[in-house]
């Protein structure tokens, strides 16, 4: 897989989120948690009454090594959609923002059952290879128009942040 490199502006986000222990750990939970959250969070997307467009982001966050994590593996998911401010979050929900900065973006296309092998792409055979660093800022997925579930031509990004 080859990325297009895109710098991407500084964006707010509101959503809801959740621990998962990673996609590349024996004992992975992603499939099973995050597809929850999503239903939770499409749920209530509407309480988002200062929303930017229709694309909603999903953001991995690592926890830290103290006192975050119940699994050495474990990570944070938030479902989210971009918002123009954080003046009116609604009650539940979480924000972050999302830095300014340089992305290699990936397309991942297909139903989701086949993203491990994506991730495994991304995360495995070409980073290591690339020469390119990593910055300290959340992984992002981006899902616009072109993702629908279930399809195998579902298409959405994934986006590293690298320097």
């Amino acid at each position: 897989m080859q990325p297009k490199f895109i710098d991407l502006p500084e964006k707010k986000v509101v959503g809801m989120g959740t621990k998962f222990i990673s996609i590349f750990s024996p004992d992975k939970n992603n499939m099973k948690t995050i597809p929850v959250l999503w239903g939770q969070f499409m749920a209530h997307i509407s309480r988002i009454t200062n929303r930017v467009g229709e694309a909603c982001f999903g953001l991995v966050e690592m926890l830290p090594e103290a006192g975050g994590k119940s699994h050495k593996d474990e990570m944070f998911y938030i479902a989210a959609a971009e918002a123009a401010d954080f003046d009116s979050v609604p009650a539940g929900m979480i924000h972050r923002t999302i830095p300014a900065g340089r992305y290699a973006s990936f397309t991942h296309t297909g139903t989701l059952m086949g993203l491990e092998n994506t991730m495994n792409q991304i995360y495995n055979v070409w980073l290591p290879k690339s020469g390119v660093q990593l910055r300290n800022a959340p992984h992002l997925e981006f899902y616009d128009h072109r993702f629908i579930p279930d399809s195998d031509k579902s298409e959405f990004d994934i986006l590293l942040p690298v320097r």
